[in-house]
């Protein structure tokens, strides 16, 4: 298997600006347990607006709104800057970025860390899709064409052509220079189209855990799957990126964290993204409280979702669907619920870790609580 990778996120907000992310991804370097700082691509936030009010989160009397987010690609090239050693991952959709420019944006930024990059691409959330005048319909054609057309443009050494359903390329090449430092693509998601498109064009799969994959030995099942679909197809299953992004709450021990349980942002996050498919809730004995053909990338847009709605959904989260929502206490409880994945065949893993958002935190220390991890889920 392919060595065990990490990666922590960024979260840039424009009352911050872009150039905030320098120290930070210093510091994360620094700890020489972090492989990669990862950037979203987000035009809206994953909460109502209306939530973000400084009884529920401390840094809304700081930050007016959550939907400022940085450019995530500004955001990463002003990161890397100070970087001399670690990579970095962006991921975005297919939807409102087009292949041609997305692969020179990331060719230039993996030409900076000499090819430690990685895109991870999926087909696009309604929330960025939507309320900007966008089809996410056409968000699975995009992507299928989009894998191709990146690999087509990133190892061409003279122009090519591409003929599909959205796009038609004739005679294009965008130069060979920086060929050596080729970034990997990553299609992000799930179902049956979007595996298999992964398979046949990506050089990885990434989805998540616990709100994808909540059992370490079913993800093993998947990923045994997945290698053996390789195979099939000719490709070297050992030369295949498994990405998870996990989904922490580092605190100082588990009972640290009940005193969240009834926070508003933690309980609307578990309604609607604490399981993707709402059906894996009844396994776990805990009823869902979206509808069960409810997907969070097809029907959720939180500032268009009226506030008795939002309250209903509040009031119907119970504490243990929170608490099932995340891997929370402290780096070395976390890391032990990480490691069964990464055991599974995760071998790159992607944390992003909530409680910076509820909670008063030393930067510094955070950093340090999630190089540990990183470092924990690393050992053999």
């Amino acid at each position: 298997m392919s060595a065990v990778r990490t990666g922590i996120g960024l979260w840039g907000s424009r009352y911050l600006g872009p150039k905030m992310g320098i120290p930070y991804a210093q510091a994360l370097e620094a700890t020489g347990q972090i492989d990669q700082v990862v950037v979203w691509d987000q035009l809206q936030s994953w909460w109502p607006d209306a939530l973000w009010t400084p009884e529920n989160s401390p840094m809304a009397a700081m930050l007016p709104d959550m939907d400022s987010i940085s450019d995530p690609f500004i955001t990463i090239a002003f990161a890397l800057s100070g970087l001399e050693r670690m990579g970095f991952a962006a991921c975005t959709d297919a939807i409102r970025r087009d292949p041609p420019e997305l692969a020179q944006t990331m060719s230039t930024l993996a030409t900076a860390t000499g090819g430690k990059a990685t895109l991870s691409l999926g087909a696009g959330e309604v929330r960025h899709v939507t309320p900007f005048g966008r089809k996410r319909s056409i968000g699975l054609k995009r992507l299928n064409e989009a894998l191709q057309i990146l690999r087509l443009l990133w190892d061409a050494k003279e122009p090519v052509n591409f003929s599909g359903e959205i796009w038609t390329l004739k005679d294009a090449w965008i130069g060979a220079g920086g060929q050596q430092n080729r970034p990997e693509v990553v299609a992000m998601g799930g179902g049956p189209k979007l595996i298999e498109m992964a398979l046949a064009h990506a050089d990885g799969m990434g989805t998540g855990a616990p709100f994808v994959y909540a059992d370490p030995a079913k993800y093993g099942a998947a990923v045994s799957e997945w290698k053996s679909r390789l195979s099939g197809l000719g490709r070297d299953p050992e030369n295949f990126t498994f990405a998870l992004h996990h989904i922490t709450f580092i605190v100082k021990d588990k009972d640290a964290f009940e005193q969240y349980v009834d926070n508003p942002l933690l309980k609307w996050y578990a309604a609607t993204g604490g399981r993707i498919n709402m059906a894996d809730w009844a396994p776990e004995g805990v009823e869902p409280v979206m509808p069960l053909d409810w997907h969070y990338a097809l029907h959720m847009k939180p500032n268009s979702t009226p506030d008795e709605q939002i309250q209903d959904i509040l009031r119907r989260v119970t504490p243990e669907m929170v608490r099932k929502t995340f891997f929370y206490g402290t780096p070395a409880e976390i890391a032990s619920e990480i490691r069964p994945f990464v055991q599974a065949g995760a071998n790159l893993n992607l944390i992003a870790d909530l409680a910076p958002l509820l909670m008063p935190v030393d930067p510094q220390q955070t950093i340090e609580a999630s190089a540990e991890i990183c470092r924990l889920i690393k050992q053999p």
